[in-house]
């Protein structure tokens, strides 16, 4: 039976993807923002990040349980989007511009992602998004190459990047493959990291982060511990509802764009043109590789889809 989607209905599918774009376009950006003009460095926007987004989704977690999850996927899960993800791209997004994170991790995630599918399950993607793959390697490349020949960014930030897109790809594949739904996941991820994260956090630290302006502490609680965690997951969420998986997911390639954009307008970090055709490069293989097609599995291996993300959760 086909699904019949009003105009209307339509029209809020593409605004909700749109505005979960956006916020999630806007994580590197307000990252950035704290990490570079204000007194918090990673390790606090990391315990504001999980401390806020785990104490509001505890409750949800406390009544769904585990839902028969291995404490291996759960640890697999941790580390790719988690504490140790936010740390890692916190890192680089201290040293290099927004457009270096905007081109590198999103594209080397979804690479990644489709190389460790091959290599598990033996699929084999048609032509299409063969070409998307490649295109995400040039565009890769070519900010590496813009990175280590002395531009704004450091190779160091770019190889905590690719490292982010790496861990990113990991919590895809498993969030994936054991059948947890976005929210769901996030809610191990958010409140898991909570509990690991903050009482090393505290032990070393204790609350000099309330030293703080309390504006810049309320920025970071705001957008990395409500919007990004679970406003965007909802907007991307009802989109995917009133569009499709497959049409919902193309989203994720506005990301890129829309970082290099809010960077450009927030921070004044403006993208020369190696940088810009970088981006739409990755942005071109993306779509490519996030429109609908048929993976066609190797002989003898295991067919398996090649993986699309529960959501562009950075």
């Amino acid at each position: 039976m086909t699904l019949t989607v009003s105009p209307e209905q339509r029209w809020a599918g593409i605004l909700c993807g749109l505005a979960a774009a956006f916020i999630w376009g806007a994580f590197p950006v307000v990252t950035r923002l704290g990490l570079t003009r204000t007194p918090l460095d990673a390790y606090d926007i990391t315990c504001i990040r999980y401390g806020v987004s785990g104490l509001i989704l505890l409750p949800y977690l406390l009544r769904h349980g585990r839902r028969g999850l291995s404490w291996t996927t759960i640890g697999l899960m941790v580390v790719g989007i988690g504490a140790p993800y936010m740390l890692v791209v916190a890192q680089g997004l201290a040293l290099a511009p927004v457009e270096l994170f905007a081109v590198v991790t999103p594209g080397s995630m979804i690479l990644l992602s489709i190389l460790i599918s091959a290599r598990l399950f033996g699929t084999r993607l048609g032509a299409r998004a063969n070409a998307g793959t490649a295109l995400i390697i040039g565009g890769v490349l070519l900010a590496g190459w813009h990175s280590f020949a002395g531009a704004q960014a450091s190779p160091y930030a770019y190889l905590m990047f690719l490292l982010g897109g790496l861990l990113w790809a990991i919590y895809t594949l498993v969030s994936k493959w054991s059948g947890s739904d976005a929210l769901h996941a996030t809610a191990i991820v958010s409140v898991c990291s909570m509990v690991l994260y903050l009482p090393v956090y505290l032990a070393n630290r204790g609350l000099r982060i309330l030293q703080a302006p309390l504006w810049d502490i309320g920025i970071q609680v705001v957008y990395q511990g409500l919007l990004v965690s679970t406003v965007a997951l909802f907007f991307y969420s009802r989109s995917v509802q009133l569009l499709g998986a497959s049409l919902g997911s193309t989203f994720a390639a506005l990301v890129p764009g829309t970082a290099m954009v809010l960077a450009a307008l927030l921070l004044g970090e403006r993208a020369d043109n190696t940088a810009i055709a970088g981006l739409l490069v990755v942005t071109a293989g993306m779509l490519l590789t996030l429109l609908p097609q048929r993976p066609r599995p190797l002989p003898g291996a295991i067919g398996q889809p090649t993986p699309r993300p529960p959501g562009p959760t950075p």
